[in-house]
């Protein structure tokens, strides 16, 4: 059963002018906003009991699920109950990313000890992310003795990552194990109840009134994640203001139809995809299969598993088993490699897009 955990009236909770250090907690982001449903009600009631119960058996606490479906609200929402509970505490919220460039930051100013200090003296840390730390040796060394002075002072620690911990490439064994000390948790993609639900509560917090037959059509048709389905009431909403008409399900496929097209496109296979990789770039199906690790090569591969991990449901062993039989940890380091690098390539990331686009018509 799908529970919708609202503010009074399904709107915000009051705003909070708190900060923790680090990066800034959504006020909004709390347990009452979080819509709860299989996909994530384990996460959901662990997030919660550490609230209660610092310290204690759940630490680590370490959420993993695919982006978008509702980490960083949980981790967040933590932030917000304990300093609701007790403002006194010392709470540092930071992302993977920014304990990167902070790290790196702090050798090059010779700073060091004030990065250390500036992590290691809070009472709880929660970091987002954490799958970032992939392939980055120094920056995991630190983290591992970060962590250490932490968890050996009795410190609460809540990471999310995109994937399981082990299944995070070249992540030290050490780290992963300690990560598994506590309780990890999964979030999954909402099922069609949840997403429901999602929609329901994203309209009252917008002051919307959503027909429940377009609330369907949207749950039907956007399945990926959750700010697919925000970002739809969003399109569907400001449409019918900016046109002028009643928000209804006419309206609402109107408003849809590009997106829903290529949410409802053919079911994308590992074959079509090749088909597209391999006539966008010199190289052929065998060479995709082969042992081969020259960068003609390995780039399209790598695009041909991201597109793969996006696009179909096939597992990261099915992946990886279809591309010469390569382990899972090998796909998620090529679709680490490959979403890295569309965020710092507007290029490559067109090109991506564009072929992924190929791909689903």
């Amino acid at each position: 059963q799908t529970r919708s955990r609202t503010g009074r009236n399904g709107g915000p909770p009051p705003a909070s002018t708190r900060r923790t250090s680090g990066f800034f907690v959504n006020p909004y982001y709390t347990f009452d906003t979080f819509v709860v449903g299989p996909c994530n009600e384990f996460a959901y009631t662990a997030a919660h009991a550490i609230t209660t119960n610092l310290n204690k058996e759940f630490n680590p606490f370490v959420i993993y699920g695919p982006s978008g479906n509702g980490k960083t609200h949980l981790i967040q929402a933590v932030c917000n109950e304990i300093l609701k509970q007790n403002s006194s505490l010392h709470i540092y919220y930071d992302c993977c990313e920014s304990f990167i460039n902070h790290f790196i930051s702090a050798l090059e100013k010779k700073e060091i000890e004030r990065f250390r200090n500036m992590y290691r003296k809070t009472d709880i840390l929660l970091v987002d992310d954490i799958h970032l730390l992939a392939n980055k040796q120094r920056t995991q060394e630190e983290f591992f003795h970060t962590f250490n002075a932490l968890f050996n002072c009795g410190k609460q620690i809540v990471l999310t990552s995109d994937s399981i911990p082990s299944d995070i490439p070249t992540l030290q064994e050490r780290l992963s194990s300690r990560f598994n000390w506590g309780m990890v948790a999964q979030i999954s993609p909402p099922d069609f109840e949840t997403r429901c639900a999602i929609l329901q509560s994203k309209a009252r917090f917008r002051g919307v009134e959503v027909p429940d037959d377009v609330i369907k059509y949207l749950a039907e048709n956007i399945k990926n994640n959750i700010r697919e389905l925000e970002g739809a009431i969003t399109k569907v909403s400001g449409y019918a203001t900016l046109m002028g008409c009643e928000l209804n399900l006419a309206t609402a496929q109107e408003a849809m139809k590009d997106v829903i097209k290529k949410t409802t496109a053919a079911v994308v296979t590992l074959d079509k995809i090749v088909q597209i990789i391999t006539l966008r770039y010199p190289v052929k199906l065998a060479d995709l299969q082969s042992k081969k690790r020259y960068q003609s090569i390995t780039e399209p591969r790598q695009a041909a598993m991201y597109m793969a991990k996006r696009l179909t449901n096939h597992s990261l062993q099915e992946i990886g088993g279809y591309f010469g039989g390569r382990d899972h940890t090998t796909v998620l380091h090529a679709c680490n490699k490959v979403s890295m690098k569309m965020k710092e390539d507007d290029k490559y990331r067109a090109e991506m897009e564009y072929l992924m686009d190929a791909i689903m018509r």
